[in-house]
This record gives C-alpha cells, sequence and structure tokens, in this order.
C-alpha cells in the first residue's frame, strides 16, 4: 500500500490556479442509471437526464466514474494479470517500447510531433524494431 497514516498537515496558505467551474456536467449517478430507468422516469414530475454519447465521451473523465464502466476496467486488468502471471510462469518478458522517440520512424508519413521538454519528439508509429532489438 501506498498510504501514509502518521502524518499531519498544517496548511497556512492556499493558491487557485484556476477554478472548477461550479456546475458539473452530469452526475455520475445520472451516467449509472440504465436506459429503461431513464425512459420510466420520463412521465413523472422529475424525469431523469437523458446523457447522449457525445456527452459522455466529451466528459469521459466524469463516465468513467461510473459503476459499469469502472467494473469494465477493473475485468479488463484481471484479465491482463491473469495473462501476464501465465506468461511470466512460463519465463516469458515483458518489453516497453518508447513510445516517443527522437526522429520520425518507419517512413515518416503521418508522424505525430510534440515538444518534450524543449526537444521535438515523435510518437512511435511500431514497436517492432525495439522488440526485434529486444530479442536478438
Amino acid at each position: 500500500s501506498c498510504s501514509v497514516q502518521d502524518v499531519e498537515l498544517n496548511i497556512k496558505r492556499i493558491h487557485a490556479v484556476s477554478k472548477a467551474d461550479a456546475m458539473l456536467p452530469f452526475l455520475v449517478e445520472d451516467a449509472a442509471r440504465s436506459e429503461e430507468e431513464v425512459e420510466a422516469s420520463q412521465d413523472t414530475d422529475r424525469p431523469f437526464p437523458r446523457l447522449g454519447q457525445e456527452l459522455r465521451l466529451d466528459n469521459r473523465w466524469m463516465d468513467l466514474r461510473a459503476p459499469a464502466n469502472n467494473a469494465i476496467m477493473r475485468i479488463q486488468s484481471a484479465i491482463c494479470q491473469l495473462y501476464r502471471e501465465s506468461l511470466y510462469s512460463q519465463g516469458f518478458v515483458e518489453i516497453h517500447t518508447p513510445k516517443l522517440i527522437a526522429g520520425e520512424s518507419e517512413s515518416g508519413a503521418g508522424v505525430f510531433t510534440t515538444d518534450y521538454f524543449g526537444t521535438v519528439a515523435c510518437l512511435a508509429q511500431s514497436p517492432q524494431l525495439y522488440k526485434q532489438m529486444a530479442i536478438s
């Protein structure tokens, strides 16, 4: 665990760099409701809001907090863990290749560039070269 429980902070001053909107785009509870629940509520005095796909994708950071999406991530993580454990027990090694590189990879077509601490970096197009080097 990474928890630290025996430390107490005494804050004397705090500065807000950027204030968050007071109104969230939607509530996690609304994202957790089934379409049937939303439909059944439409004839009541307080219908539940309909959350369209565009709203949910534009605010993915909120949508991922819905219990169903959280469960999907946990299941994916557990499956990946089982595969890792099985492969590790057979002597396999997991290789993490660079995602950002100093120059263009492949043919240079469609290169995504970004500023990486004042240096131009490119998104690696394929891990093939690095994986071939690792097994040679």
